[in-house]
């Protein structure tokens, strides 16, 4: 297993920081080009659309995927917050490293909310997404440290995995889309490393009753988060259909349900889960039987029939 340190993720932190203003500028999305990777996309597995309105279903799922990064962020940012008290005045490198990881969270939350209204204003529609920040955050921040830790830990793992699998390399990408994804993965390079560190400590402190409701607890936060991708894709039907200005049959509307929940899964969940960092992880806090009780949660959420969703 890897070996991470504060100072590490401080110094390296202060070498890519870097200003919305840099990454954004003025510049705008291209129309002609799609706006999310093909791999993160469920336009590519939908059979009745044209290649125009393949490009058109990313330009709607742009909006859903940083508004989703910035949701979960309500509750990152807090929370990491939280953990440099304990820090504050006798361990300063990793006090630093803490409310920098936060402070750039914040950051990242500006940057999507700066995202999402640019998309408006490039497809003249005010699109609908998930609401409830407040309340979430509320319900994830009531849960163990162990358990929210290790959820954040899948979230920024997947960050990279998304960065270097779909967009680095994505040449019919818009570049706009490139650059904001490169500059999210720097950061958030250091952020997988320190959440590494928190959840060993959080598991570190707890007794074997403390790990079981942490996994319990791990299991009904993953749940939840699958509520949310349903909740969003229902919205992202809708945007489409707006933005396309047309109605779907049945059949189509059962089918768009089913392959923007697959994608949002694998982007949202399984990308991180799966991620060998986290896997690193997870085995290291975990007992076998503990992890046999993840993946028979898994399997049973995902087994649930996507064509019945909206």
């Amino acid at each position: 297993m890897p070996t991470y340190s504060y100072a590490n993720c401080l110094a390296n932190a202060y070498k890519v920081n870097w200003r919305i203003e840099e990454v954004l500028g003025t510049r705008r999305f291209d129309p002609t080009k799609r706006w999310l990777p093909r791999s993160l996309s469920a336009s590519q597995a939908i059979s009745f659309l044209s290649d125009g309105e393949r490009r058109a279903l990313t330009h709607v799922e742009l909006s859903a995927y940083a508004h989703l990064f910035g949701y979960v962020e309500e509750f990152i940012a807090p929370k990491v917050s939280a953990l440099a008290r304990d820090y504050e005045i006798d361990q300063r490198v990793a006090f630093d490293a803490l409310t920098s990881f936060a402070a750039e969270e914040v950051k990242h939350m500006n940057l999507f909310r700066a995202v999402r209204d640019r998309v408006d204003e490039e497809l003249g529609l005010r699109l609908a997404r998930l609401g409830g920040e407040a309340e979430t955050a509320r319900f994830v921040l009531g849960q163990s440290t162990a358990a929210v830790m290790l959820l954040t830990s899948a979230i920024e793992w997947l960050t990279q995995r998304h960065y270097l699998d779909a967009f680095k390399d994505d040449a019919d990408l818009d570049p706009l889309i490139q650059a904001i994804f490169k500059a999210h993965w720097l950061e958030e390079s250091q952020h997988a490393q320190l959440d590494h560190l928190e959840t060993m400590r959080a598991f570190g402190a707890l007794d074997e009753a403390g790990r079981e409701r942490a996994v319990d607890e791990l299991i009904a936060l993953v749940t939840a988060v699958d509520g949310l991708l349903r909740q969003q894709v229902e919205h992202d039907v809708e945007n489409f259909a707006r933005l396309l200005g047309r109605q779907f049959d049945t059949a189509q509307i059962a089918e768009l349900h089913r392959e923007l929940l697959r994608a949002k899964r694998w982007t949202f969940i399984l990308s991180g889960v799966t991620h060998p960092r986290f896997d690193e992880l997870f085995h290291a806090v975990t007992t076998p039987a503990q992890r046999e009780r993840v993946g028979a949660a898994l399997e049973a959420l995902f087994a649930d029939p996507m064509e019945t969703v909206g």
